[in-house]
Parts: C-alpha cells; structure tokens; sequence
C-alpha cells in the first residue's frame, strides 16, 4: 500500500507535470521539490520513480527530468491499443455482461469538469470494459498503455469537444456491446482511436503547446 505522503507527492507532481508548470526537460531537483511541495525526500523519490515507470519522467546520468512526448512511442502504444481494445470488445459482446457490470461502465461515462477526473473515468470505462473477457493478462496490458500515454490523453481531454466526443463513442459502444454487436464495436473502438490519434498529432506538431510537450526549444 502506498504511504499517504507518497501519493500526495505522486498525485500533485503529476499534475505539475501535467499542466506544463514543470517542462519537458526541466530537472526534478529534490530540495526544490520538497519546498514546492512541502513533504521530505523519501515521498518526493518514491513519487519520482513511479513518475518514471510511466514514462513521464526520464533520467539522464545521475539527473531526472520531465520527459517529453516521444512521436514514435506514441504511435506505436495506438497502434497496440487499437488491436488490444478492437479484441476487447468482441470478446465482451460474445459474453453478454451482467447487470451490475453495465452500471459501473454507465457511471464511467459521467462527464466532469476536471480534466484529470474525467481522464480518470475514461481510463476506468476501458478498465471495466476490458475485466468483462475474463482475462486478467489483456486488463494488465491495457492499463500499461493506458499508462504510457496518459499525457497524451490528458491532451486530447482538455481539447475542444474532446471530452464530449469520448462520451458519445462511450456510450455507443457500450451499446453495442451490451446488443452482442461484437465486429461493430471493434470497428466503433478503432474508429474512435485513430480519431483521437489525428487529433493529437495535429495538436503536437502544429501549436506552441505541441512543441513544448515534444522537447522542441
């Protein structure tokens, strides 16, 4: 279990992260840290190290830094993705999913106002939908991707129309889904997927943003 200074530390340096208030390249320097975030180091290393499991963060000899995104990764972990989960769905169509199951996908899809929440519920819907083929291996998998570009799809979150268009593609197919629709699914999931791919590499390569969260100076 993790100590409750460690998330703490995890949870806000995440989002330090997250809202570019810590820039790709920027060293993570444990005494300002520790000011900054008002906890000792042992929390502060703990929080960096899962930071870095995520690939958020990255080390360079002896230092570590806010990673930047890495294009190729990133199209590599959709691609991936959009097999994992297009498998996912027809499996779970063929194993019409019970009561209770559907419920606690529904409650994901629930909008909210903060991006990070909301992400959070996303990563959850596609969590659930992956427990319903009954393989541990595949919900394992899932999660780590998920994990690697969780910047990426904090992005496209915080995106105009972003967030409601997630909803509607959840929603759907969940739907479909929940009919047996198995091979509509997959074609909805990877639609959805390559959609929000586009829209990524749009947002990375075109604006100021993008090339801040790529390491361009």
């Amino acid at each position: 279990m993790t100590a409750p200074q460690t998330e703490e530390a995890y949870r806000r340096l995440r989002r330090l992260i997250l809202s570019l208030e810590l820039r790709p390249g920027e060293p993570l320097v444990e005494r300002r840290l520790e000011e900054l975030l008002a906890v000792s180091r042992t929390p502060i290393r703990a929080a960096i190290q899962q930071l870095f499991r995520e690939g958020l963060v990255e080390r360079k000899g002896r230092v570590y830094t806010v990673a930047p995104i890495d294009l190729a990764e990133l199209e590599e972990a959709f691609e991936f993705r959009s097999w994992l989960e297009a498998h996912v769905v027809r499996v779970a169509a063929a194993r019409p999913p019970k009561h209770r199951d559907l419920k606690e996908l529904l409650a994901a899809v629930d909008a909210d106002l903060d991006p990070e929440v909301e992400l959070e519920k996303a990563t959850d819907f596609h969590l659930a939908l992956a427990r319903l083929t009954g393989n541990r291996f595949v919900v394992a998998s899932l999660a780590q991707v998920l994990q690697r570009i969780y910047r990426a799809r904090y992005l496209e979150i915080t995106r105009p129309q972003g967030a409601n268009q997630a909803h509607l593609d959840h929603a759907a197919l969940l739907e479909l889904v929940q009919q047996g629709k198995g091979e509509e699914a997959a074609a909805l999931i990877e639609r959805h997927l390559e959609r929000s791919r586009q829209a990524l590499l749009e947002s990375l390569e075109g604006t100021r943003l993008g090339s801040i969260l790529l390491g361009n100076p």
